[in-house]
């Protein structure tokens, strides 16, 4: 198959086109989300989430031997390769060499567990894996059960004030090489709901198809403040626990948030902060990383 580059990082084996013969092998209902672009060649309506949702679970079976994968019903589907991104361009910054013992914190892992299986699976890296939902971490702990492997390289946590991001999962004695975040983006539902209308109306949607697109567990969502409040809680958490943390990284989807964020680091004289950006076909997103112990 004619490999064409999605953008993503180099070492992301997911930087060419899909085969959809050999996933379908793996998840047979893909086959009825397939569509035909203009060049005649196969693809997936990414709008539907249940196409990716299949897509994601047909990766995982046929990428790294996941088998009963899924999430919870209304919770985000993430994007295989997207998160993949995020592992890859994570293991640049703390220079992980092969075989090395590196333990990491996934903060909000949902329901699909699926940073601390692909940076499991990819690196060997130990994961504590932590949620404020309750239900979610259940399903998760199915997941586990589904894919004894996985008992040997991660733990699940429940962060039983959602006040706190990092105060109360990491214990006294504990030293992570690495934090990784994907966080809430909106202030609420209302600002959700008001952006997805937003949204559809740039693309010409009728109102009330709104609703599909509409998907998406509160905590994973939204949180007071929005993302710069959620990440500016966890840079402040993250000084107190300085002497327990290697590298704080955490994914920042609104560019213009990353100036204020920012300025609270330098404030505080931090030296070591970077700005990693990721890309994903047309898409862009960004990691911001600061690190606390030399």
């Amino acid at each position: 198959m004619e490999k064409i580059s999605k953008n993503l990082h180099p070492r992301n084996k997911f930087n060419q086109e899909y085969d959809f013969k050999k996933l379908i092998k793996r998840v047979p209902e893909l086959k009825n989300h397939l569509i035909i672009l203009p060049d005649n060649r196969q693809s997936l309506n990414f709008r539907d989430p249940e196409a990716v949702f299949l897509l994601n679970k047909a990766l995982l079976e046929y990428g790294y031997q996941i088998k009963e994968w899924d999430t919870l019903p209304n919770s985000l589907s993430p994007s295989i390769p997207g998160r993949l991104n995020y592992i890859q361009y994570l293991a640049d910054l703390i220079h992980a060499q092969p075989k090395a013992k590196i333990k990491i914190l996934d903060i909000g892992t949902g329901s699909g567990l699926i940073y601390p299986i692909l940076g499991f699976l990819e690196f060997g890296w130990h994961f504590v894996a932590s949620d404020t939902h309750i239900p979610s971490l259940q399903h998760a702990h199915k997941i586990i059960s589904s894919n004894p492997n996985l008992k040997k390289g991660i733990e699940i946590r429940h962060q039983e004030d959602s006040r706190r991001i990092l105060k109360g999962i990491i214990k006294e004695g504990e030293f992570y090489d690495a934090i990784m975040c994907n966080p809430p983006f909106y202030k609420s539902r209302d600002d959700y709901r008001q952006t997805v209308l937003r949204k559809n109306q740039k693309l010409h949607k009728e109102t009330e198809n709104s609703s599909a697109n509409f998907q998406g567990l509160s905590n994973e969502l939204w949180y007071p403040g929005g993302e710069q409040k959620f990440i500016s809680n966890m840079i402040y958490e993250s000084f107190d626990l300085k002497d327990q943390i290697g590298i704080c990284s955490v994914l920042v989807s609104n560019k213009d948030n990353l100036k204020p964020l920012k300025a609270i680091l330098e404030y505080h004289k931090i030296q070591d902060i970077l700005v990693t950006q990721m890309n994903q076909g047309n898409k862009i997103n960004r990691i911001l990383s600061w690190r606390l112990k030399k």
